[in-house]
């Protein structure tokens, strides 16, 4: 059945556009060089542009013009305030952030950069969850797509990295939780690359469930390991699932089917958020997963959210740097937002990524088990079924 969903976009996020290396730092560039030289070897050293570019907007907002999707809802959307940003973030980081306001430059040797309205775009990137889990709560459209830039996932309470200033998806989570009296929020991070920036963040609270699917370390960042699970109160929160180069389709649906389901039912979350990350997209040359995928993973955490926290879910655009692949990867999933159902889905013939699945399903099995018993505070115990839908 085909549904009212939402898009947030804002044309003025364009305007962050870093480019080229930092002839301030030639070891950082150098550093660059052996990453990607790691990452992606068939790249070309001397025609690099930085992938971060605002081409990653155009190409999803074009395509949304050329085939357009019934019942979709474009919305405007506010720059988050520093009272929001600081719920995630230390005062001493958002001001060093704020004071980067027209310069260009890098803020560090793994290509993190800013060009003159690159603050102001971070806002607005920020901005766009929180209008988005406030969409949601009140009920008109359950399923909304945040279309962003400059991404969030790396980024943690006092530092950039990975592209990322602000992290997007942490303060959408953050504001959920403190204005919109969501006690539980859940992440799935389907981005390539670990989160770890959200990780970080989260790393000792039960009130947000952290699952992130990623290309196993030393893959950058090189953090997400499965015995990384949390600490303090928070320990159990975070459920890693590190997958082999190459992972594809099925590997990703095994990480929904043996992971993300199970853990959503013991945590019964009041609010889904996706990091939405497109860049385990074969055209990004590191994994094996097309449209397709995306498509019906999509789908099926929409029936989660439906029979889990009355249908509340956001998708957040975090990485996926070919133009093609994340211009089809996300009109599939918008599409899958509004209600269409996908007719069929690509796998390989053998896909190496859903023994690692299975492997990190066992080694979170009891953990997840104990999910819907660990208490917020208070006496432990099952919350009450009733979350005020």
């Amino acid at each position: 059945m085909e549904e009212s969903m939402l898009v947030y976009y804002d044309a003025r996020m364009l305007a962050h556009n870093p480019t080229g290396w930092d002839a301030d730092h030639p070891e950082w560039s150098d550093a660059v060089k052996t990453m990607i030289a790691h990452q992606y070897p068939d790249a070309s050293l001397e025609t690099y542009t930085h992938p971060e570019c605002p081409t990653r907007m155009t190409a999803i907002v074009d395509r949304l013009w050329a085939e357009p999707i019934d019942d979709l809802q474009w919305r405007t959307l506010s720059a988050a305030s520093p009272a929001q940003l600081q719920r995630v973030h230390t005062g001493t980081y958002l001001a060093y952030i704020e004071s980067l306001a027209g310069r260009s430059g890098w803020l560090a040797q793994d290509t993190t950069a800013v060009s003159p309205d690159s603050v102001a775009a971070a806002r607005l990137a920020a901005g766009a969850g929180i209008s988005a889990v406030e969409a949601v709560a009140e009920g008109d459209d359950r399923h909304a797509f945040c279309i962003v830039r400059p991404p969030g996932h790396h980024a943690s309470t006092d530092h950039p990295m990975g592209f990322c200033l602000y992290n997007n998806i942490a303060v959408a989570a953050a504001h959920a939780r403190a204005a919109l009296g969501h006690a539980r929020v859940m992440i799935w991070d389907w981005d390539m690359h670990h989160g770890n920036g959200t990780q970080a963040i989260f790393y000792d609270r039960p009130d947000v469930l952290v699952v992130d699917s990623h290309c196993a370390a030393p893959f950058y960042p090189g953090t997400g390991h499965l015995e990384e699970t949390g600490t303090g109160p928070g320990d159990g929160f975070h459920l890693n699932v590190p997958l082999p180069r190459g992972s594809g389709n099925a590997a990703l649906l095994a990480v929904f089917e043996q992971v993300i389901q199970p853990a959503a039912r013991a945590f019964e979350p009041d609010l889904i958020l996706i990091s939405a990350g497109f860049d385990c997209h074969y055209l990004d040359q590191t994994c094996a997963m097309d449209e397709t995928g995306y498509a019906a993973l999509t789908e099926r955490v929409c029936a989660l959210a439906e029979e889990l926290c009355d249908s509340r879910l956001v998708l957040m655009l975090e990485g996926g740097y070919n133009p093609q692949g994340l211009a089809d990867s996300a009109h599939a999933a918008i599409r899958a937002l509004a209600g269409h159902t996908i007719a069929a889905i690509n796998v390989l013939p053998e896909d190496e990524g859903c023994a690692a699945v299975a492997e990190a399903a066992r080694f979170h099995a009891n953990t997840i088990a104990r999910l819907g018993y660990r208490p917020l505070g208070g006496a432990a115990g099952r919350r009450p079924a009733s979350k005020g839908k």
